[in-house]
C-alpha cells in the first residue's frame, strides 16, 4: 500500500462547504402511509424543493427577515442569474418568521443565522453553497457540483465518513481493504463507499480538487471524515488495518464516535 497524502483539511477550493454552520441534515425511512402523510403536510417551499429534486434540479432558498437593501439586492441577483436556468434550477424566498415554513427553518438551523442567507440545495439534498448578505454569478456557478461530489458532501453533512474509490474503469471492483473496513460492525453504519470512474468527464473538476490523477492503472481511495477532514489518499491495495490506523491519527476531527471507540 502506498499512502498518497496525509491528514488535512478541505478548507480550500470550496470544501469548507461540506458542513455549513449549524445546518442539520437528517435522513429517515418511512413506510408508504407515513410518506403520504408527510407529503401532505409539506409547506409550499418544501413541496417546491421536493418537486425540483424529482426533476434533478437544484433549489436556491433565500432566507430573510427584513426587506432591507441587502435582501433586495440578493433576491435581484438570484432572479438575474437563475431566471434563464429553469431547466436546472428553481429559487424561492422564505421569511424565517413565517409559521408555515417553521419546519424548513428548523431543518436547516437558520433561525439565528445572519440574514439574508441563500442556501444552494442539490437534487440529492446536499447543501452545495451557503451565501450570507451577498451573492453573485460566480458564487451561484460554484454551487453546481458533480454527482460524486454531491454525494460525498451529503454524506459528510450527515456526519458520516466517505471512502471514495476512483477507479481506472467502470468495471473495476471495490478494493478488498475497503470492503473489509466497511464490514467492521462499528464502522459499517458510519461510512459510505462512493465509486466513480476516473474517466468520467463530469467528475474532472472534482478529481482535480482532490489532486487525484485522471490517468492511473489502479484504484485510488480517498478517505474523508466530517466535517471536512482528508484522512488520506491510498492506492487500491490499502488494507483495513491501514485505514483504521490513519483514522485513529485523525482523532476527534473525524466527528464520528466509531473513530474513538472502535477497537479492531
Amino acid at each position: 500500500m502506498v499512502m498518497l497524502s496525509k491528514t488535512g483539511s478541505f478548507q480550500r477550493k470550496g470544501w469548507a462547504l461540506l458542513i455549513v454552520g449549524a445546518i442539520v441534515i437528517t435522513g429517515t425511512t418511512v413506510g408508504t402511509a407515513q410518506e403520504v402523510q408527510r407529503v401532505a403536510s409539506l409547506s409550499k417551499v418544501e413541496t417546491s424543493r421536493a418537486a425540483a429534486s424529482k426533476q434533478n434540479k437544484y433549489t436556491f432558498i433565500m432566507f430573510w427577515k427584513d426587506q432591507d437593501d441587502a435582501t433586495k439586492a440578493m433576491w435581484n441577483n438570484l432572479q438575474q442569474n437563475l431566471a434563464g436556468k429553469t431547466d436546472t434550477t428553481t429559487f424561492v424566498a422564505v421569511n424565517t418568521n413565517d409559521p408555515a415554513e417553521e419546519n424548513l427553518v428548523k431543518e436547516y438551523g437558520v433561525s439565528r443565522a445572519p440574514m439574508p442567507l441563500t442556501l444552494a440545495i442539490a437534487p440529492n439534498g446536499a447543501i452545495t453553497g451557503s451565501f450570507v448578505k451577498q451573492i453573485n454569478a460566480d458564487y451561484i456557478q460554484q454551487s453546481f457540483v458533480s454527482p460524486a461530489k454531491s454525494r460525498c458532501m451529503l454524506t459528510l453533512q450527515s456526519r458520516k465518513m466517505v471512502l471514495l474509490c476512483v477507479n481506472p474503469g467502470a468495471k473495476s471492483g471495490m478494493p478488498q481493504g475497503v470492503q473489509n473496513f466497511k464490514a467492521i460492525p462499528c464502522y459499517k453504519d458510519v461510512v459510505e463507499v462512493v465509486s466513480v470512474s476516473a474517466g468520467e468527464s463530469a467528475e474532472t473538476s472534482f478529481l482535480q480538487e482532490l489532486e487525484v490523477a485522471p490517468q492511473n492503472d489502479q484504484t485510488t481511495v480517498v478517505f474523508m471524515a466530517p466535517p471536512g477532514v482528508m484522512v488520506g489518499k491510498f492506492n487500491g491495495s490499502v488494507t483495513q488495518e491501514q485505514l483504521i490506523a490513519e483514522l485513529k491519527k485523525a482523532g476527534k476531527s473525524c466527528g464520528v464516535d466509531g473513530c474513538k471507540h472502535c477497537k479492531e
